[in-house]
């Protein structure tokens, strides 16, 4: 850690690494330091998860982005008077700001990207930039019209001219914080770089069961929503027990918002969080945010721990508690979390995060079966990895490296194609990625 604060004294920062190598955990590090010193930082994320995840906002909202993918449209955006009075606290803030970490680097795009740039450069940001992600992940979401319209098209951030021009110390975590099997992180780490041999399928082909056998302690991960949807409803209709359901309610501090607005409601569908949370007492669940352990180290969980619901309590006929026995047998208590919508603002010439809205759910779902998008960021420690549907860059990789321990966990595998020639085809060796890797200098640490 003390590195990286020495890099961010005098230079831009790139953190990247496999899944599971600690980098949400030192970008947490890093905001902590900053703010124990009254420095001002921001957090974006380029999803709502991963805004969530930091204690953030989206890039697009903070930077006043709107739905812009390129200059033209930012141009025509700026006009709006509206706009003009939010660039002018925009650049309020970023006076007062020392540093800007954006999460999950990997989903935006070159484009995106560049009018991250125009916009920091516009307003005189001279503060610090600090980038976390790992490109080998999932990708930018981009439009296929703009890619198969142009020749010269540029997908990832690290292309755009942005990126040189923010001269970023590469930093690059070796060492796997999720899984203490070696020999799985190294051919993990084969998967991840794209570097698919004969080993490497041989090593991964005894984990292959032909047919998905669901049973009450694995958790599936699928590539469509559907299939986790269906599983989780199957499961849940065998365990004998009353149906209970939480409906996720608002608090609003801002009269000016509503349930229906288009904000709240966008930001609300881009959460790992359900509006109904439905379960019964004996379901199998997920925790889908970190809690930390307290003073007294209690109630503390991480995302993608698993566990049992034993029991509920109720005050006037609402549930105030779920109590959940966890695979290591520690019993603790869930209530409700408070996901915030908010913003940065200045406040008596200090830099703030003012919650808009905040939404109260149980951090959970029914474990039996979540996506492979809904599972970014988790360690799951009994793991099924269903890979007849996987249909996006890095989507491989992030599924199997959810997995903690190797002997708690397999692949369902049975197309008629021959794994090998499958696992060729959907890794999807991205050249453009391989070759930045590679030709960039790294510090590699532990």
């Amino acid at each position: 850690m003390k590195k990286l604060i020495e890099i961010l004294e005098t230079s831009n920062l790139f953190l990247t690494g496999g899944g599971g190598v600690g980098k949400s955990y030192a970008t947490k590090e890093i905001i902590e330091h900053y703010r124990n010193f009254n420095k001002g930082v921001i957090c974006l994320g380029s999803t709502g998860i991963s805004a969530v995840n930091i204690g953030g906002v989206t890039l697009h909202s903070f930077l006043c982005l709107g739905i812009c993918k390129n200059f033209d449209e930012l141009k025509e955006y700026d006009r709006s008077r509206t706009i003009k009075e939010k660039l002018k606290k925009l650049n309020e803030i970023l006076r007062m700001t020392d540093l800007i970490i954006i999460d999950e680097i990997s989903m935006i795009s070159c484009d995106v990207f560049e009018l991250v740039y125009y916009r920091l450069s516009s307003l005189n940001y001279n503060g610090r930039i600090m980038v976390v992600g790992d490109f080998y992940q999932l990708p930018p979401i981009t439009k296929k019209d703009n890619q198969n319209s142009n020749l010269f098209y540029k997908k990832y951030a690290f292309s755009s001219f942005a990126w040189d021009n923010f001269k970023f110390t590469n930093v690059e975590f070796k060492k796997s914080k999720r899984t203490k099997d070696l020999k799985f992180y190294y051919f993990l780490n084969k998967i991840r770089t794209q570097d698919i041999n004969s080993s490497v399928y041989k090593y991964f082909s005894k984990f292959i069961k032909t047919k998905l056998m669901p049973d009450f302690e694995k958790t599936v991960l699928f590539g469509r929503n559907k299939e986790a949807d269906d599983l989780n409803k199957t499961m849940l209709s065998k365990i004998n027990s009353k149906l209970e359901k939480y409906y996720g309610h608002y608090e609003f501090f801002d009269p000016e918002i509503e349930e229906n607005d288009h904000k709240i409601s966008k930001w609300l569908s881009n959460l790992n969080v359900l509006n109904i949370f439905e379960f019964k007492i004996g379901a199998k669940v997920i925790f889908t945010i970190n809690k930390y352990k307290n003073a007294n180290n209690l109630n503390s969980f991480f995302n993608g721990e698993q566990g049992e619901i034993i029991d509920i309590e109720k005050e006037n006929d609402e549930i105030i508690y779920i109590k959940i026995k966890k695979l290591n047998e520690d019993i603790i208590k869930v209530e409700p979390q408070a996901y915030d919508f908010g913003e940065f603002i200045t406040h008596e010439n200090e830099l703030k995060y003012k919650i808009i809205a905040s939404f109260y759910q149980f951090p959970l779902r029914l474990a039996y079966g979540i996506t492979i998008h809904k599972s970014q960021s988790m360690s799951i420690e009994n793991l099924s990895c269903d890979l007849n549907n996987i249909f996006a860059d890095g989507q491989l990789y992030v599924a199997l490296s959810r997995a903690i321990d190797p002997k708690k966990f397999e692949i369902i595998y049975n197309r008629k194609e021959n794994f090998y020639s499958y696992l060729n085809k959907v890794i999807k060796a991205n050249q453009e990625v391989r070759e930045f890797y590679n030709n960039q200098t790294f510090i590699y640490l532990d």
